[in-house]
């Protein structure tokens, strides 16, 4: 798992996006480019950055939260599912603060750390300085 800020381009297939390459938390990349490459149409993602399980605070339009930091993960459309269970995934409904899932499921990634020791761990074993915002690094 990469710190904030380290990235990867990775070229996705969603056709509501209007960039065709994006940058990804360097740590999941290569995952989230192959689950594009097999015609998964993927939403977003992120590492969690090594905070998996972790109590996280937000202010949206919605209100005040409080929640637990996901471990890696990616969002997924829901026609994608069928082919992510094929795949060994199990995706799951995510629900936006304001109850509606819009048809989107969250999907736990296979790639990725969980601690800041697996974090500290994935920079050594890149040769990538243990620090954040370094920008796209590939």
């Amino acid at each position: 798992m990469c710190l904030y800020g380290i990235y990867k381009w990775v070229n996705i297939i969603n056709p509501n996006q209007n960039k065709k390459v994006v940058a990804v938390d360097a740590c999941i990349a290569n995952e989230v480019q192959m689950l594009n490459d097999k015609g998964i149409n993927t939403l977003g993602s992120c590492c969690g950055h090594g905070k998996a399980g972790q109590i996280v605070e937000y202010t949206n339009g919605f209100g005040k939260w409080k929640s637990y930091e996901h471990p890696p993960h990616v969002l997924i459309d829901k026609q994608s599912r069928e082919l992510a269970l094929i795949l060994g995934y199990r995706p799951y409904p995510y629900f936006y603060a304001d109850g509606t899932d819009n048809d989107v499921l969250m999907m736990p990634l296979k790639s990725g750390c969980l601690t800041e020791v697996d974090c500290k761990e994935w920079h050594q074993l890149n040769n990538i300085e243990f620090k954040r915002d370094l920008g796209v690094i590939l």
